[in-house]
């Protein structure tokens, strides 16, 4: 911190929040707080397949929020503070990456559905002028492929699904109940594909999108809303924001009227049911592989069994 963003440090406080990046509060010299992310490369594979590409990708997607609070004027944007060289996040080792914020003190939300209708239309609101701003950030922008986490073991799985799973202590139980449901799942991963090439058109004319606009990322500071966490910043379609925040069509009308454009509704189930796919693509993959019995691990466990209870309804939902 002292070589990179001189900040000499007379206290740091890690703070245990998140997942796939660590927190410390760091307090300077002169008694303000700085907040810093490190980020593991190893658990973004969004951003790229390898460490370098993570680390590039995570590069231009804070280049990205940098550009739209400063270069396109959206203040409730959280963007990165620049080291003394201009860079927004520094590599650390072969493995991690920092980066700092400032320090927000102010009143953050659960991750899951949103409290209330007011906090919801505010969100609408900063995601439709977010929308707006694409042109400020075009060229820089990472480009959205389209796909769920997990994807390679989710098919793997399905080519041999009788096969055991002995990567850790979860995996016998994790592999019989998702073996119960090899064939639901087998039909909705192609359900997902034969979606995706049907709206491919609707999809033509990507936007700006924060990626992940649920309650867990909104901050209250000051009275003002701010979005925080903005690794999975891209150009997409706009409903990949839209589905985590409507809940329900007037949701949809509200959002059409503030950023001028029309929703595709076979859009927004593309988007809701790849973020389910990607909670179970991750835990296919922990699953399958190595792991240790951790808080982590186990509330996985404890989620997936009611994660494959939604099966039926997503099929129905997709026809």
């Amino acid at each position: 911190m002292a070589d990179w963003w001189r900040l000499r440090a007379v206290s740091t406080e890690y703070l245990p929040e998140g997942g796939g990046s660590h927190h410390w509060v760091l307090t300077d010299g002169d008694g303000l707080r700085h907040f810093v992310t490190v980020d593991d490369l190893d658990s973004k594979d969004w951003l790229g397949d390898t460490r370098q590409a993570v680390f590039s990708g995570l590069r231009r997607a804070l280049g990205t929020a940098a550009g739209l609070r400063h270069g396109a004027g959206l203040e409730f944007v959280a963007a990165p503070v620049p080291a003394r060289d201009g860079e927004l996040v520094r590599r650390l080792g072969s493995r991690y990456a920092v980066s700092v914020f400032p320090f927000l003190a102010g009143r953050s939300y659960r991750f899951g559905p949103y409290p209330d209708e007011g906090l919801r239309r505010q969100a609408l609101e900063l995601i439709a002028a977010l929308h707006q701003s694409t042109p400020a950030v075009r060229e820089l922008a990472l480009v959205h492929v389209l796909g769920f986490t997990g994807r390679g073991d989710l098919d793997a799985f399905l080519a041999d699904p009788g096969r055991p799973w002995d990567g850790g202590p979860f995996s016998p139980a994790a592999h019989c109940q998702t073996a119960a449901r090899a064939a639901d799942l087998a039909r909705l991963a192609a359900g997902f594909d034969h979606l995706a090439a049907a709206t491919a058109p609707a999809r033509a004319s990507p936007v700006i999108t924060h990626g992940e606009p649920h309650p867990g990322n909104l901050m209250t500071v000051g009275g003002r809303v701010l979005l925080i966490d903005w690794d999975t910043a891209a150009l997409a379609p706009a409903e990949r924001d839209v589905c985590q925040i409507a809940a329900g069509p007037g949701d949809i009308d509200y959002y059409q009227q503030a950023a001028g454009r029309q929703l595709d509704p076979a859009v927004i189930t593309l988007y809701r049911l790849r973020w389910y796919l990607d909670d179970l693509g991750s835990a296919i993959r922990m699953f399958r592989h190595q792991h240790r019995d951790t808080p982590d691990t186990r509330q996985w466990q404890e989620s997936l069994a009611p994660q494959l209870e939604q099966l039926p309804r997503w099929l129905d939902l997709i026809g």
